[in-house]
């Protein structure tokens, strides 16, 4: 466990120190990955150790910290009192960012740069350590996925759920007035308050608690949450493991925000759900929303066999006790078997609060590519499944007007015939967010493309129908069919819909 003298200053003028020393080394997202030349943090990998620890091998203070934070060697005495001059590196010490080891110095949490931001948390190597329980992770995929996801719009309060290192509280405090970070991880709530304060984000509150016990009676236009939504049999890891059987976190997140959601207010959830043998993964997650008062989309990223997950997940956290794999993986399977599963579904829930009205619920597999930031993109798609419900009839989707998305691109593979190019496939996509891609006629190719916006589709149906030599009652039904998936994948724009 913490000390209590760790994760803060007690000069707090030490924060902007620290925080300085980092900027002027150059200690930055685009200073270190050309340093290090890899593309991207996840692009790193252990096995690299000897090529990173060559390529910072010259002595400067952004090799130093590359090499204390990154690489997680020791680090010569001198180097590190100069690499964070004119911060003492007793000051260091006693916050918990370093400790000594005779004449060199080694990290005690991972420091990483993130955008603008700055965060610390645990070296994955408390994972195999007694105090293992109260592991705080950092930046990692399901992180950067939430992040991509999540949705941007001013908001009076937010509310990061299971906050951990604090980072999506510290992502939300650009767009938002006041931000909560709670968690139930004591080691957690200290890990964001030194964070919050690291970066200077006044307008973050960090609280420690569990769920939803630290913000009674507040009501809020944004949650976000990756809370420890891993199915298992086990109580391990405060951020994995939720302490629930089978994915009952989610559904007790699921059931309670709406009460802290204020009317069109959005709740995003990264999260873990058990699908059944023999029941449809969306009809189980459908009954999940009836009586919250929310409309709920579920985009769907992937699901994994029982086995697959159960091995994926005990290989992260037991690294380095291989003999135990064989004993826990029966355990997992006997639970998995005893509960009905058969695998597990990964995506995002969003959920909206729609007071006066009836909700709808809609769930989908997402798309191959996620070209981020997608936050506008999960707001569009709301709109678009608005006019969805409005337009159930299809008279009422045949009298509207649609425009072309600018984001689409139509791509043509033809070959050479005698009579010219012919083609054998036409690929439509979108070119950022959720970038739908798929097959389409060159039928469909040119009614949107006559999408624009002053033509009612029922115009555009019958010049189809013309084209193929067809009466437009022939054709009515798999064309609206059509048309609605083009909408819900965001091909189509509705009027109202930017």
């Amino acid at each position: 466990m913490l000390h209590h003298s760790e994760l803060t200053f007690k000069d707090t003028d030490d924060y902007a120190r620290l925080r300085d020393v980092l900027e002027k080394a150059g200690y930055t997202d685009k200073g270190v990955l050309e340093v290090i030349g890899v593309k991207d943090f996840p692009s790193m990998k252990g096995t690299d150790v000897q090529l990173l620890l060559r390529r910072t091998k010259d002595r400067s203070a952004l090799n130093t910290l590359i090499r204390l934070f990154l690489i997680e060697t020791e680090c010569d005495t001198e180097a590190v009192k100069e690499a964070f001059h004119p911060l003492k590196p007793q000051a260091l010490i006693e916050a918990g960012i370093v400790k000594v080891d005779g004449n060199f110095m080694t990290a005690a949490v991972k420091l990483m740069p993130y955008k603008n931001l700055y965060i610390t948390f645990d070296l994955p190597c408390m994972l195999q350590s007694d105090s293992r329980t109260n592991y705080v992770m950092g930046i990692g995929s399901s992180t950067l996925t939430l992040a991509n996801l999540t949705v941007r719009k001013p908001s009076r309060m937010t509310l990061d759920l299971g906050a951990g290192c604090g980072i999506h509280a510290f992502l939300a405090a650009g767009h938002s007035r006041s931000v909560i970070a709670a968690d139930l991880n004591p080691r957690a709530v200290r890990f964001a308050e030194f964070n919050a304060k690291l970066n200077s984000l006044s307008n973050v509150q960090c609280l420690e608690g569990d769920l939803f016990g630290p913000v009674k009676g507040h009501k809020f236009d944004l949650v976000v949450s990756n809370p420890p939504f891993v199915i298992s049999p086990e109580a391990r890891y405060i951020y994995r493991d939720g302490g629930m059987e089978g994915d009952q976190i989610t559904r007790k997140i699921v059931g309670r925000v709406p009460e802290f959601l204020n009317d069109g207010g959005y709740c995003q959830i990264l999260c873990n759900w058990a699908e059944l043998r023999g029941q449809d993964w969306k009809e189980r997650l459908h009954k999940w929303f009836d009586g919250t008062g929310c409309d709920a989309w579920v985009l769907r990223s992937e699901s994994l066999d029982a086995e697959t997950y159960a091995q994926t997940w005990i290989r992260h956290t037991e690294k380095s006790e291989p003999g135990l794999f064989p004993e826990q993986f029966e355990k997992w399977m006997d639970y998995y078997e005893s509960h009905g599963i058969s695998s597990m579904g990964a995506g995002l829930i969003t959920m909206r609060r729609s007071e006066g009205r009836a909700s709808w619920f809609r769930a989908d597999d997402a798309p191959e590519r996620m070209d981020g930031p997608c936050g506008d993109a999960i707001v569009r798609g709301f709109g678009l499944r608005d006019f969805l419900e409005t337009a159930a009839d299809d008279s009422i989707l045949l009298d509207s007007e649609f425009c072309v998305s600018p984001e689409a691109r139509l791509e043509r593979r033809s070959k050479p015939t005698p009579e010219g190019w012919l083609d054998e496939s036409v690929r439509i996509s979108l070119a950022k967010g959720l970038s739908y891609s798929g097959n389409i006629d060159h039928y469909i190719a040119n009614m949107l493309i006559n999408c624009d916006g002053r033509r009612k589709i029922s115009e555009l149906m019958n010049e189809m129908a013309q084209s193929l030599q067809a009466e437009p009652e022939k054709i009515k039904g798999s064309f609206c069919s059509i048309v609605r998936h083009l909408v819900q994948q965001g091909f189509l724009l509705p009027p109202g819909i930017d």
